[in-house]
């Protein structure tokens, strides 16, 4: 049933893959419409969120990274994935809702909205990835091939975020507290996860729960390629552990798809049309 799962929603992709980039390109010019600074925006608000978070850990906390590594450099490594991961989810858990119009044409495939989400999320986040490269010439870490490998990870984010979209937004349909309790729930995500304080203080008997974090592993791994001067592979428990959590995800949100959302949807018409809340970075 996955197998079959994964093969139609392929094929739903390639379809619908103009439609795809037509709503991504929408949805990421419609952030910036109306502003004077229009994409300008896109850059200023992660040199910001830097800035901030530096000050308050680097300088108001002292805080520390690893030893032989710059704070600043292992912090928005780790900071690079987690706002992608957080900006995308919140938006994606509307996409249903927001999208009411297009779920009720029966031609319309629900389950690729969520990768319209994700697709215009990658820009903000390639933004963030330049500015890591700008540190990490300033810092002279040398460039390998190897480095490269962070798009494995890249993808590991984006299959999470498929998952947990397609399941969120789902029950958003029925539960319209979803999002609101979302926002809680990253919060508590966002600090349970070693991205201003370093896995070493965890004690070892908790050190499996970590594991168990699928975030967690996408933070671990950026770090690994990036902030060190010889890569760091993927650790395969570690790896296996991922894929077995993030496997659970989409199977259950498709069931739920195909078993509650499309059905409800004929008589669900008076759903408001909304745009997706833009989402506010973790404090």
């Amino acid at each position: 049933m996955f197998k079959s799962n994964v093969l139609r929603f392929c094929a739903n992709v390639l379809k619908h893959r103009e439609m795809i980039l037509l709503l991504s390109a929408r949805d990421l010019q419609s952030r910036y419409a109306g502003t004077l600074g229009g994409m300008i925006w896109a850059f200023v608000h992660p040199i910001a969120a830097v800035c901030v978070f530096y000050f308050v850990f680097a300088v108001g906390f002292r805080a520390q990274g690893p030893s032989h590594i710059p704070f600043i450099l292992w912090f928005v490594c780790g900071l690079t994935p987690w706002y992608f991961f957080n900006d995308t989810l919140q938006v994606i858990t509307g996409a249903i809702t927001a999208n009411a119009y297009l779920v009720t044409k029966t031609v319309f495939p629900t389950e690729i909205l969520p990768l319209v989400y994700i697709i215009s999320g990658l820009f903000p986040h390639f933004v963030f990835l330049t500015l890591l490269g700008i540190m990490m010439s300033m810092f002279h870490l040398p460039f390998f091939a190897d480095r490269l490998l962070v798009l494995y990870y890249l993808g590991c984010t984006m299959v999470l975020l498929l998952g947990l979209g397609w399941l969120l937004s789902a029950l958003q349909v029925f539960y319209r507290d979803i999002g609101q309790a979302l926002t809680i729930l990253l919060n508590m995500w966002f600090w349970m996860t070693p991205i201003v304080w370093v896995q070493n203080i965890v004690p070892a008997a908790y050190q499996g729960v970590l594991t168990s974090n699928p975030i967690y592993y996408i933070v671990q791994g950026y770090r690994g390629l990036m902030v060190y001067k010889t890569p760091i592979w993927p650790d395969m428990h570690e790896t296996v552990v991922f894929w077995t959590i993030t496997s659970v995800y989409p199977e259950a949100a498709l069931v739920l798809l195909a078993a509650w959302v499309r059905p409800a949807f004929p008589g669900a018409r008076a759903i408001p049309r909304m745009a997706p809340p833009r989402p506010k970075a973790p404090t």
